[in-house]
């Protein structure tokens, strides 16, 4: 287990290069950093920093699927430590931007690293899903799991982040031990306040009255982990990192560099009590007899339709309000085993899925409040 002595955790990250420093983990990787080091001088990439600012950060308007843009920011910033969250929104599908953006801009990080030479620690933030091939049920899978390819894995997104991620770790001790470490955290799915693309949108759809169905019996598990945990999960490898970094590689049940970490709550919850959790979270609970259930194959036949006239109707230039993709998600199940970033990384999660609703619930209840004001004083 990582060592929690004062020394270490003295240790200084900085400077500190995040890339997707202003979306939802971006954001609160920044926050979570400053928390413990109020003084890191930290910079940010993003395609959009105009949202989600923190005072005194550093931050570059930039695109790391240009190699120009992200050699500028490593001339400017000099990170010693390297977040990597950026990635495009995976429910829409946009197969060209993942590949130029999940792979090409991975390999950009990776060459102007390796030409900085200052870079001691990158940390990677990759998607549990390259383990699972996104239709079958997974049940409680560890780190040990193949990453699966095509024809197994037929999801672009997840493809892409897993080429990505396997160039990352490639990276690691490329040129000796001296050189820069690298880790891979696949973390479940992630849930907190600022999260317009997962919570986000399950609020929309509870204040839209949507909340009381479901698809399937709802009885199938899914690991979640609440944003604050994954930050901790994130600075926790960091920190394990430069530790390693110029010193010989360590036994392999100890060793964080090179390898990939499940990250979760450690708190499976059946997939569409989670939904309903947000929804009473905002102030809008579904009572048990509320509860409309939707035959899967009614789903899937509803999904296909939608689908099939969305593409008509816009040439395929809009994506359909649901998907078969988003049925088979919501309808399986999947678990992970997170033992090995607690045995490895010491990594304990703080915030309980109840308390990290809560949490979160409120900022939405906030922000709605806010944009009322806003609307009212225009």
């Amino acid at each position: 287990m990582a060592s929690t002595s004062s020394a270490q955790s003295a240790m200084s990250l900085g400077p500190v290069l995040v890339t997707g420093g202003c979306g939802f983990i971006g954001f609160h990787i920044v926050s979570g950093i400053l928390k413990r080091e109020p003084e890191c001088q930290i910079h940010v990439i993003d395609t959009n920093t105009s949202r989600n600012r923190v005072v005194g950060v550093n931050y570059h308007t930039a695109d790391i699927s240009s190699a120009t843009d992200v050699d500028a920011v490593f001339t400017a910033a000099q990170p010693k430590t390297i977040f990597h969250v950026a990635c495009p929104d995976s429910t829409v599908q946009q197969p060209e931007v993942f590949q130029r953006v999940n792979v090409g801009g991975a390999r950009n990080l990776l060459a102007s690293a390796k030409r900085t030479k200052g870079v001691q620690a990158f940390v990677n933030t990759s998607t549990s899903s390259v383990i699972h091939d996104n239709l079958t049920d997974l049940f409680d899978a560890d780190e040990t799991f193949p990453v699966l390819k095509y024809p197994q894995q037929k999801r672009v997104y997840t493809l892409t982040k897993a080429e990505a991620e396997g160039d990352i770790l490639a990276a690691n001790r490329a040129d000796g031990d001296s050189s820069m470490l690298t880790v891979s955290m696949r973390p479940a799915t992630a849930f907190g306040e600022r999260d317009t693309v997962c919570m986000g949108k399950i609020v929309a759809n509870a204040r839209a009255g949507k909340g009381k169905y479901q698809m399937g019996p709802g009885g199938n598990l899914y690991d979640f982990v609440y944003v604050s945990n994954l930050v901790d999960a994130h600075i926790l490898a960091a920190e394990a990192l430069l530790r390693a970094f110029g010193q010989p590689p360590q036994p392999q049940d100890a060793r964080v560099d090179g390898e990939s970490f499940n990250v979760t709550n450690n708190e499976p919850v059946c997939f569409w009590e989670f939904q309903r959790a947000i929804g009473a979270s905002v102030g809008l609970p579904v009572k048990k007899e509320e509860i409309k259930a939707i035959p899967i194959w009614l789903a899937l036949l509803m999904a296909t339709i939608s689908e099939w006239t969305t593409w008509v109707w816009t040439w395929g230039k809009q994506q359909p309000i649901v998907t078969r993709e988003a049925v088979k998600l919501t309808t399986i199940t999947r678990t992970l085993k997170g033992e090995k970033a607690r045995r490895i990384l010491g990594y304990e999660p703080k915030v309980s899925m109840s308390e990290g609703l809560e949490r979160a619930g409120k900022w939405f209840v906030e922000e709605a409040a806010r944009a009322d004001d806003t609307r009212k004083t225009v």
